[in-house]
């Protein structure tokens, strides 16, 4: 596996901005292509092509030996879920949800198939992990809710060729998909290789604490679906059910804070200047979304949780840019696959500000203090440009690239 493959979901994520740098470009310009596909390939490309390619690069590199990785031809894997994903990206941004976006989906989730039942086997024999270590855990539960959450494509197909698309079954199923992909298995990993650097580093944590934290929230995850579905015309059946898993999720965030209150402000200043920025992002907007999804199960709540598109599209680009990318970008700066020069830092700071932006204006128009559209593409083409910057970010640092030149 090689490190600069890092880079093709890099490129995935630019796509993914660009995308939607278009979509909040409609008030301006008329687009080529029919808007819901753009969106289609906005969500699909975010999920398979940045946060899985990268995903499946990292736990690989990082609880894997070299010999496991080429044995398990865990390269040929990421090649061909590369090829499908891009056949992916442009068949949803021509036809939408259609016989060629359907039939390559469907190959993805084969390639997962086989990428999750390798990597759980494999992991097992490796001898420095036979210890189950806090993120070890948290990695491979994750996984298990990844497979879990391929079961919902195949159920919306069959209630497509129903004829029931819009339905109240339908959308459950997009949201139980949703929900075990964000909160499941994308979140369990990020967490799991937020304790492996702690763990590499040597850095002290209340093992009980932490051990808490991971079975609250593994408690908590599939009640958690009840959260998404409180708008739903059985969603008051759903409420006890939201309650409880809202509840436990909050005592293990405590539980989170508690076992890295004494170690972690020490930790991080060991740290170079943007992965003390990501990491502290990632851990903030992981307490900020806890807490908004617990008061999501509230009544007073609700026209803002689950009809109020902004609110809805500022929790979740919270949850997958503020939460899950800004850890995975932490992780590619700690193992020096992103290199801080100036095109990082520059790009680095246009993505935190344009993210920053984009929400704040949408928690405004979903509240009906502005509706503001100029600021959203402004900070939308930020963080575009932002990504296009850390792909082009050499490989080395500007300092060494001028020594490799001296020396020639």
């Amino acid at each position: 596996m090689k490190t600069w493959w890092s880079k093709i979901s890099l490129l995935f994520f630019f796509a993914v901005a660009l995308i939607g740098t278009s979509l909040r470009a409609t008030s301006f310009v008329h687009l080529p292509l029919q808007y819901s596909h753009l969106v289609h390939a906005h969500s699909h490309t975010a999920f398979q092509g940045w946060i899985y390619t990268l995903m499946l690069l990292l736990i690989t590199r990082l609880f894997l030996s070299e010999n496991q990785i080429q044995k398990g031809r865990y390269s040929l894997q990421f090649k061909l879920t590369i090829g499908v994903i891009i056949g992916v990206l442009i068949s949803f941004s021509f036809q939408g949800y259609g016989l060629y976006s359907i039939a390559l989906s469907s190959v993805f989730e084969l390639l997962n198939y086989w990428f999750i039942f390798r990597f759980l086997r494999d992991v097992k024999q490796t001898a420095h992990l036979a210890k189950n270590t806090i993120s070890l855990r948290f990695v491979k539960t994750g996984l298990w809710l990844g497979l879990l959450s391929t079961l919902a494509p195949w159920g919306i197909g069959i209630i497509s060729a129903k004829g029931l698309n819009g339905s109240e079954i339908y959308q459950s199923f997009i949201y139980a998909f949703l929900h075990f992909q964000y909160n499941g298995w994308f979140l369990f990993v990020v967490i799991g290789l937020f304790f492996k650097f702690l763990e590499r580093d040597g850095v002290v944590h209340d093992q009980k604490l932490s051990l808490r934290f991971y079975w609250c929230f593994t408690i908590a995850v599939v009640p958690a679906l009840s959260l998404s579905l409180l708008g739903m015309s059985f969603g008051s059946s759903l409420v006890l059910l939201a309650y409880f898993s809202a509840a436990c999720q909050l005592v293990g965030a405590v539980f989170f804070f508690l076992a890295l209150r004494a170690t972690f402000v020490k930790w991080i200043r060991t740290k170079h200047l943007w992965s003390q920025l990501y990491f502290t992002a990632f851990l903030s907007f992981f307490f900020t979304k806890v807490i908004l999804q617990a008061l999501s199960a509230f009544a007073i709540f609700e026209q803002y949780a689950f009809g109020n598109k902004s609110i809805i599209l500022a929790y979740l680009h919270l949850s997958l840019i503020g939460v899950i990318s800004f850890l995975l970008l932490a992780v590619l700066i700690e193992l020096k696959w992103l290199v801080i020069n100036w095109f990082t830092s520059i790009g680095s700071t246009l993505l935190l500000v344009g993210f920053i932006m984009t929400e704040l204006i949408l928690a405004m128009n979903g509240l009906l203090l502005t509706a503001e559209t100029t600021g959203l593409f402004v900070g939308s083409a930020s963080m575009a440009v932002g990504i296009f910057l850390l792909i082009i970010s050499p490989q080395k640092s500007i300092g060494a690239l001028r020594r490799l030149e001296f020396q020639k």
